[in-house]
């Protein structure tokens, strides 16, 4: 006889539901009928369809998540699903939507816990709306009456913060029943008025959504907490535990690493320093002084951490004042100038430039005249641009020139021209982030012509010698950076046939304005074009019927090997007007049946909707 190796359903269970779990930050993702979300008028047809044509379906749905009205469908959808614990509704409702299937089937469910949810600054108030509204209050009523008392509604997510139009026709009813037991709201500013609205029903949690400072904390929470009925449970911040004491050595003559080579010795005694006072390990995460200063007391444990310099290899200035202080530390003990590596202006030079006076760019000056062996200055990866004078950058290239791998600098302007020969001693320069008006001398047809290694440029809003720069280097370039107006300066040469080796080109334009290029300017006469990805950094405020037009003719001109030709800063639209809306969701429906992915901001690609036919 053929044993059974089927395993029972209950175990199945067990072993499926941690893999299928879904926590409540991330309840927004259907998993097969036991949660469903739906965000358009397709999918709310599709799964009453679904739910009608086998009765048993619906009576697996738990969690029922709606973003809309979407029309008679749902009342079948809750008809169909009498098991709903968890029902999520939005009142992010337009005039055009159709809730008249919400409000028949509100009476038909009977959930624990109700979750409503508006992402719009300003209320909306329509007849739609309304309508969904008197009938979730009645039917709150009625669930008071039919169901169970272990069924009530005990869970309820709140997003009012006061006594609006909304909160006085929802609240009443839910008061009433006097079974909610857990409360959630969107930030502790409006809890006073919660509870005053809650205090009747026996609460036994109040939940904030967002972090809770710690002024709120100290101050008002404790005033709040005496007032609470049920203290026990509320939750207020444990402070952190007090850390271990050390349990001291038995034997006082130790001496760690004692018997090791010194250079061993040194390498493992900085880091342990550079972790006790909370040194970065690299210029990107520098710490500002403020952080490091009450650490600086662990120096003095012995000679060895006292002669280390650690702690100056990466320089932060927060304010200008630090500069000039920094800079009479050098004059007492130029020596330590020789360990400095990178130096960080940008919130002491970004934010206070204006008020920088002679005395501070002196300093400046004196520190990079100094600091022979750095390898950073500015700060190219968060994007603060320094700006300084032409002496204090004159002094960094020629001190440090040599060592220097990647400066973010802007220099600011000066009477006279200058000579572009000081770049020759810059040999070891990687990155540039280079801006600057000024005027040179000395530049040669070799100088011009150099530039061999150059494989990535990025030009400004202003820049006005665009085309000769690319004429000369665009050969070269594998990645490119361009304002849109640019492109206009390139005519009627085509940007893409100056950039024949191109693996990426970024389009940017701070101005709604700029439309996105034109058919013309994405036109190129190589058959094989290696260009991989085309980005666009734009805000289009007005999706205007023409821009949408433009862009759609540009993109049916694009080269048939670019597989991802666009990275749009914006994230995807996730409700059903949105999507109609989006000039984006546009272009990717066109391009998808190209083989060509259009993605959003973190890389992520569009996944077409299901359309009523």
């Amino acid at each position: 006889m053929q044993s059974d190796h089927s395993l029972p359903d209950e175990l199945i269970f067990e072993i499926l539901t941690p893999a299928l779990k879904v926590s409540e930050e991330t309840f927004s993702t259907p998993l097969l009928y036991n949660v469903v979300v739906v965000r358009s008028k397709a999918q709310a047809k599709a799964l009453s369809i679904a739910l009608s044509g086998n009765k048993q379906l619906g009576l697996f749905i738990k969690k029922l998540r709606v973003e809309g009205g979407f029309g008679t469908p749902m009342h079948a959808v809750l008809k169909c699903s009498p098991n709903i614990s968890d029902l999520f509704l939005s009142f992010d409702i337009f005039s055009s939507d159709n809730t008249s299937g919400l409000c028949k089937g509100l009476p038909l469910i009977n959930p624990t816990r109700l979750i409503i949810w508006t992402s719009s600054h300003k209320t909306l108030e329509n007849k739609m709306l309304l309508q969904l509204l008197q009938s979730l209050s009645d039917a709150i009523a009625k669930w008071i009456i039919w169901c169970e008392p272990t069924s009530l509604l005990r869970i309820f997510d709140c997003p009012f913060a006061s006594n609006g139009r909304l909160a006085q026709k929802l609240v009443p009813p839910i008061v009433k029943a006097k079974r909610l037991d857990t409360l959630t709201i969107q930030s502790a500013h409006c809890i006073s008025w919660a509870y005053s609205q809650f205090k009747d029903c026996p609460l036994k949690a109040i939940h904030i959504r967002r972090p809770v400072s710690m002024f709120l904390t100290h101050r008002c929470m404790p005033v709040l907490i005496q007032s609470l009925a049920h203290r026990d449970f509320w939750d207020v911040p444990a402070e952190p535990p007090e850390l271990p004491l050390i349990t001291p050595s038995l034997d006082l003559s130790f001496v760690p690493l004692d018997t090791a080579p010194s250079a061993v010795k040194n390498h493992i005694w900085t880091r342990v320093i550079e972790f006790a006072m909370l040194l970065a390990a690299d210029h990107s995460r520098t710490p500002y002084g403020d952080k490091v200063a009450p650490r600086l007391g662990l120096l003095l444990v012995s000679k060895l951490f006292y002669d280390d310099l650690s702690f100056i290899k990466h320089i932060a200035f927060r304010v200008p004042a630090q500069i000039n202080k920094f800079a009479h530390i050098l004059s007492q003990s130029p020596v330590i100038a020789q360990y400095v590596r990178s130096i960080n202006l940008g919130t002491a030079i970004y934010f206070y430039g204006s008020d920088i006076v002679q005395d501070d760019s002196s300093s400046l000056t004196s520190i990079l005249s100094q600091v022979s062996a750095l390898v950073w200055f500015g700060d190219v990866a968060s994007g603060y641009t320094p700006s300084i004078f032409w002496d204090a950058f004159a002094a960094m290239a020629k001190c440090s020139g040599r060592t220097l791998r990647e400066c973010s600098v802007s220099i600011r302007t000066a009477e006279g021209i200058h000579s572009a020969t000081i770049f020759d001693d810059m040999t070891a320069l990687r990155v540039l982030h280079w801006y600057s008006r000024l005027i040179y001398t000395d530049i040669g047809s070799a100088d011009v012509e150099g530039l061999t290694s150059i494989r990535r440029v990025k030009f400004s809003d202003d820049h006005s010698s665009t085309k000769d720069f690319l004429v000369m280097h665009g050969s070269k370039l594998t990645e490119l950076e361009l304002p849109i107006p640019h492109l206009d300066r390139l005519r009627p040469t085509k940007i893409f046939d100056l950039c024949s080796n191109l693996n990426s080109i970024t389009f940017f334009a701070d101005d709604s304005a700029d439309n996105p290029p034109s058919v013309q300017d994405l036109y190129s006469a190589q058959i094989a074009h290696p260009l991989v990805k085309i980005t666009f950094n734009m805000f289009w405020y007005k999706e205007k019927k023409q821009v949408i037009s433009a862009g759609t003719l540009s993109f049916r001109n694009l080269n048939p090997n670019v597989p991802q030709p666009a990275r749009p800063t914006c994230s995807w639209p996730t409700n059903e007007r949105e999507i109609a809306k989006s000039l984006l969701v546009r272009w990717s429906e066109f391009l998808r049946p190209r083989g060509i992915a259009l993605t959003n901001k973190t890389g992520l690609k569009w996944r077409p909707r299901l359309k009523v036919k």
